[in-house]
């Protein structure tokens, strides 16, 4: 990936429309000028409870905070702990938003039946656990146990990297990295832009460079969902190790 601050020539916006990868300038992300966080429309997971406790819609709309979940003005903080407690199914803790309406009904929808169907965020990572890996955003399916894309914030020998991974069928064992952005150092603010059309186009976009693909057609049998905050893959250590996330804009659309 292009490092920070560099923008492609015409020359290389040619060169990635040949490989089918969409131009910066041709996705838009959200407005660095403009926080917008509406916790009217999910529930949260936090890592506390057996198994790991659902604040619901109507907590997050009364002003449910916590040690997991915090709002620091227009922001919103997620904290997982590596001893935190787990999701049925999962062995790992997470502080993470859901989808769902403002009743407080989940959410779940099938991309064929909109137009677009879009997470968008504005976020810091501020702190990993000793694995250095935490998904920060997520399409999941209904009735999988395995999500159909992932957004992941990787510390590597100190060195961070931005990466997505895809299932490219719902029930493959494996979702291969479809994209990856390095130079992304704790604490520093970066964008990540998921787009999934009706047509099954898939575009995501990390701080403006993007790679889109059309997904497998078996997909649209699922109804999915987003998921977005801090789930660390990484249940070893003290409970001062973990994950901290920072959402300074969060967005879901259809």
């Amino acid at each position: 990936m292009r490092p920070l601050g560099i923008k492609p020539t015409r020359e290389e916006d040619a060169r990635l429309h040949d490989k089918g990868v969409t131009p910066e300038s041709e996705l838009a992300t959200p407005d660095a000028g403009k926080a917008m966080i509406d916790l009217n429309t999910w529930d949260l997971t936090i890592p506390e409870g057996k198994p790991a406790t659902t604040i619901t819609t109507g907590q997050l709309q009364k002003g449910y905070q916590s040690k997991y979940f915090k709002k620091d003005g227009s922001q919103v903080v997620f904290w997982a702990p590596v001893t935190g407690t787990t999701t049925k199914g999962s062995s790992y803790p997470r502080s993470e938003l859901r989808e769902a309406y403002s009743t407080g009904v989940k959410r779940n929808w099938k991309y064929t039946a909109a137009s677009n169907n879009r997470l968008s965020a504005r976020l810091a990572v501020e702190k990993v656990p000793s694995e250095g890996r935490i998904i920060i955003g997520q399409i999941h399916a209904k009735d999988l146990s395995a999500p159909y894309l992932k957004v992941i914030y990787n510390q590597i020998r100190g060195v961070g990297y931005v990466t997505v991974e895809a299932r490219k069928k719902p029930k493959d064992a494996k979702s291969p990295v479809i994209m990856s952005y390095t130079g992304m150092p704790l604490g520093q603010t970066f964008t990540y832009d998921v787009q999934l059309s009706k047509k099954g186009l898939l575009k995501v976009a990390i701080n403006g460079q993007t790679y889109q693909e059309q997904i497998n057609s078996n997909w649209n049998k699922y109804y999915l969902y987003f998921k977005a905050g801090s789930y660390v893959t990484d249940n070893k250590g003290p409970s001062t190790e973990g994950g901290r996330v920072r959402f300074l804009d969060l967005r879901a659309s259809h």
